[in-house]
């Protein structure tokens, strides 16, 4: 039970992090961001902790089965954000299609942490702990200063600041889970 708290409580704090951004600041409204920090996200990560076992049944062992977690939970938020929020890649068709394809990685890769670090938080084991560490490092000052342009910035950059500041934080979240990924290969598992 004690795991399975900190499983939840780590993964809202990833995501009531950007969600806080997004849904108070950018859209001023504080009652769906109650929902999801309430609802939504703890329901999410009760599923992947859950699911989590069934996945670690079917790939014990194998070198990639945390790069699965981490795929796995990727996929099932942009599942969430395509079919449930709307923010699909084929839903506004005059966006630029780089910009939408970036866009695409900042969301997989922000569900992608909201699903796979309180696993690699929660872990026993040295190379859990060293990566967890390396990425509160960057995390918390990193998203510090996105806090602090999101206030400052002029209302008519603040969408831009906010949501590039997000998807730039999230995707630089990656190099971390690159080095854990490439040395859980080297550890074979």
């Amino acid at each position: 039970m004690k795991r399975f708290l900190a499983f939840v409580a780590i993964g809202s704090f990833f995501s009531t992090v950007e969600e806080f951004l997004t849904v108070v600041v950018l859209k001023g409204d504080f009652a769906s961001y109650v929902f999801t920090l309430l609802i939504l996200f703890p329901v999410f990560l009760t599923l992947t902790y859950f699911s989590s076992r069934l996945i670690d049944r079917l790939v014990r062992g194998h070198p990639a089965q945390e790069l699965v977690h981490y795929f796995v939970y990727g996929l099932a938020g942009l599942m969430i954000e395509w079919f449930l929020i709307g923010l699909s890649p084929w839903g506004d068709p005059s966006a630029h299609p780089l910009v939408m394809l970036v866009f695409q990685l900042g969301m997989f890769s922000f569900w992608a942490t909201v699903g796979f670090a309180p696993r690699l938080f929660t872990q026993a084991g040295e190379p859990g702990r060293r990566a967890g560490r390396a990425i509160l490092k960057f995390y918390i000052p990193y998203f510090v200063v996105a806090y602090i342009v999101a206030f400052l910035a002029p209302q008519d950059m603040k969408f831009i600041s906010i949501i590039g500041s997000i998807v730039l934080g999230y995707l630089l979240l990656n190099l971390f889970y690159v080095k854990y990924f490439s040395g859980s290969f080297a550890r074979g598992g």
